[in-house]
């Protein structure tokens, strides 16, 4: 029954998020401008290295250019969701928020942004190299990099959680951003997750869930009928991609000031905040 309450709780909190969302739409544009942005950069950095490395037959000097272009698109990523925090923020403070105010709030914080950009690079390259032991043919490597791969992005999901607000409201630096994530989650753990999970669930079930059912009718209808069903389940998942990573930033920085204090959260029952998160010391909220 418990558990039943909490999940209850996580879920009202997820339906606020979408309550924020509604009240303003142009939230929506900082994903999508993030990720034309992202994909435009890697092709023109990426591109180089590709013509050398097709000229002189080998791979190799593609490598270079990847990872400068890794970090590019993970600095556009993160740039982006700063500005959505900053902007979730002003209409939360009943302000007119726009594409424009937001990336302008999130400007003076372009230095501490590129070092945490550096510093989420190289955990998604770490990732993505345990990833290849993950595919390895070898079974006792493929159950350690499985292992690996589940442990390292659960913790760093859970570590990194407040990174993006604290960036967009406090201009830590990564170090010190990183520490106090981690601090809050250990103060006040509690819904953080669950609520993201519900978010993950309304996702998954409106959005990707039916996109991966059309793709299925349109292969096996075949000819017209295929194309036209597989490129709405296309823009299906390109649709709950964004509205879910918008939903979990707003939920993220709804999280971020209650528990810090720092400004109001209209739209959210205060019974539902007040008990999202469990200190395991004495107070309620991180000053």
């Amino acid at each position: 029954m418990k558990s039943t309450s909490r999940f209850a709780r996580s879920w009202r909190l997820a339906k606020d998020s979408w309550a924020i969302l509604k009240a303003d739409r142009s939230l929506l544009a900082f994903p999508i401008v993030g990720s034309i942005t992202a994909i435009i950069a890697f092709a023109i950095v990426v591109a180089p290295g590709v013509g050398i490395g097709v000229a002189a037959d080998t791979v190799w000097p593609v490598i270079p250019f990847a990872l400068v272009a890794l970090y590019v698109t993970t600095f556009v990523t993160i740039y982006c969701g700063v500005g959505l925090a900053a902007a979730t923020a002003q209409v939360m403070d009943g302000q007119n928020a726009t594409l424009r105010s937001g990336l302008a709030a999130a400007r003076p914080h372009l230095g501490k942004i590129a070092k945490w950009a550096l510093v989420q690079a190289t955990v998604g390259l770490l990732l993505n190299l345990l990833q290849s032991l993950a595919d390895s043919e070898n079974g006792i490597l493929r159950i350690v990099g499985l292992i690996l791969t589940l442990l390292v992005s659960v913790a760093w999901t859970l570590a990194s959680f407040f990174v993006i607000p604290l960036l967009a409201f406090e201009d830590l630096g990564p170090r010190d951003a990183l520490k106090r994530s981690v601090a809050i989650i250990k103060e006040h753990w509690g819904e953080s997750v669950i609520g993201s999970a519900a978010i993950g669930g309304i996702v998954f079930l409106l959005g990707f869930l039916p996109a991966v059912l059309l793709i299925f009718l349109g292969v096996a209808a075949g000819g017209a009928v295929a194309v036209a069903l597989i490129a709405i389940a296309a823009i299906l998942l390109v649709v709950a991609s964004v509205v879910g990573n918008t939903l979990s930033q707003v939920f993220r920085v709804a999280l971020y000031r209650y528990v810090t204090g720092r400004g109001e959260v209209p739209g959210f029952a205060n019974e539902d905040l007040e008990r999202a998160f469990r200190p395991k010391g004495r107070g309620a909220r991180v000053a």
